[in-house]
């Protein structure tokens, strides 16, 4: 009875929120916070451009200059799945290397408990609010009939458009990823003398699915980057058929695992070619890589003219800037050239707390997202004297009260589901 009111304690789980293990990657917790952060302000300048009747997207995407990342701000999400894949890898490695098996049902129970208690309450809350709203018109846009398919984790396998909660599709993803990743990574380590090469093959793959699936879709093939930003329907197509399946997903999870499988099972071997020549040409390319996909206006009409290269991008872009990501951080962990200034950044403790918060921020975010924007846009319509701002300021403020509404909320899930249920499966 001790140990469950311990777990349970608002006080104790509070403590620990701003307690940072020794055993932790402290440059995943900045990675983690920070890809929070621009997950917040990529879905609020997205939704407002979409919900404010004088502003259109194409058009906000192409009057960016300084704030083109914004629009290409949905890559965060690539970096949450690598962090995954690497603290998933090295928890079965070290498991694998201790007992010589994965105990699967131990490790689909202890997945299930992680992340199903939080997305449950959500998926209640959501269904709440889906049945507390009078209007049949708002009550159909929820597709609360499609709420079955969250709570299984193959919601990605509906159409877009049919989807419930359909920001969630990164669970669904990362679930299926984990059925099937952790027997393959112990028969490539049981059963084969270079398991390294078994997951740079899955690597290869995943390029080649993609590469596949989009030339064998003639609306894909032939888009042009402003499509995504101009019709409605081809962006609900090109999400079903390519962005939110696990199979042109996955490798942005496999970043993480190989670079687990470095750190952990090659780390004299790692830390030599990390501070060799070629591996600091590296470590500025991969910073390079990352700018560069950050800030490429791939949305923009000036685009349409490159449809081949609208084809590669597809086909490269998320591996490749997840590999970038993996890549510097090794480069953090390993204290290499340009670790100093990045741990700088991204180890710093005051990341910590928001990078424990970012599974619930991630699952609430939208809510406050859609009512500060819908406030928003209805008070500049009918009291535009008292509200004169422009979009960008509009866009911005929306933003920083949504992320505050966000984080206590979060808080809030951490203190009574979260952490007790983490304290009570160690």
């Amino acid at each position: 009875m001790s140990t469950l009111l311990s777990a349970f304690s608002p006080v104790r789980n509070f403590r620990q929120l701003f307690i940072r293990p020794s055993s932790n990657f402290p440059v995943l917790d900045g990675f983690r916070a920070l890809s929070m952060l621009m997950i917040m302000v990529f879905h609020t300048f997205s939704i407002y451009s979409l919900y404010h009747p004088d502003v259109e997207l194409i058009n906000m995407v192409e009057a960016s200059t300084w704030s083109a990342w914004i629009w290409n701000a949905d890559k965060s999400v690539d970096i949450f799945f690598v962090i995954s894949g690497f603290l998933i890898t090295g928890i079965l490695l070290r498991q694998i290397d201790r007992e010589q098996t994965i105990h699967f049902g131990n490790f689909y129970f202890r997945r299930f408990l992680r992340l199903s208690p939080a997305y449950w309450l959500v998926i209640g809350l959501y269904l709440l609010m889906g049945l507390s709203t009078a209007d049949p018109e708002a009550r159909a846009q929820l597709k609360l009939e499609s709420l079955w398919a969250n709570l299984l984790y193959v919601n990605n396998f509906i159409p877009y458009q049919d989807q419930a909660m359909n920001w969630t599709w990164t669970l669904a993803i990362e679930e299926q990823f984990y059925l099937v990743y952790p027997l393959i990574l112990l028969l490539l380590v049981k059963y084969t003398r270079q398991p390294l090469t078994g997951l740079w093959v899955l690597m290869g793959l995943s390029f080649l699915i993609r590469f596949l699936v989009i030339v064998s879709d003639e609306r894909i093939r032939t888009m042009s980057g402003s499509d995504l930003a101009l019709d409605e329907e081809f962006h609900a197509h090109h999400f079903s058929v390519l962005y939110d399946n696990l199979y042109t997903r996955f490798g942005a999870l496999l970043c993480g695992c190989i670079a687990a499988f470095y750190y952990f099972h090659h780390e004299p071997g790692l830390r030599r070619f990390l501070n060799s020549f070629w591996g600091k040409v590296l470590e500025f390319a991969s910073f390079g890589i990352i700018i560069l996909f950050l800030w490429l206006p791939v949305l923009s009409r000036e685009m349409n003219d490159h449809p081949a290269f609208t084809v590669l991008y597809q086909t490269f872009s998320r591996n490749l800037f997840s590999g970038a990501v993996a890549y510097l951080a090794l480069v953090c962990l390993e204290k290499s050239y340009l670790s100093r200034v990045l741990n700088l950044i991204f180890s710093n403790r005051f990341w910590y707390p928001l990078a424990q918060l970012s599974y619930s921020m991630y699952l609430l975010h939208i809510f406050p997202i859609l009512v500060l924007v819908q406030l928003g846009v209805n008070a500049m319509q009918q009291y535009p004297e008292r509200y004169d701002y422009t979009h960008w300021e509009a866009m911005s403020l929306i933003c920083l009260y949504a992320t505050g509404l966000t984080i206590l909320g979060s808080v809030v899930i951490y203190l009574i589901i979260e952490r007790p249920i983490m304290n009570l499966r160690k």
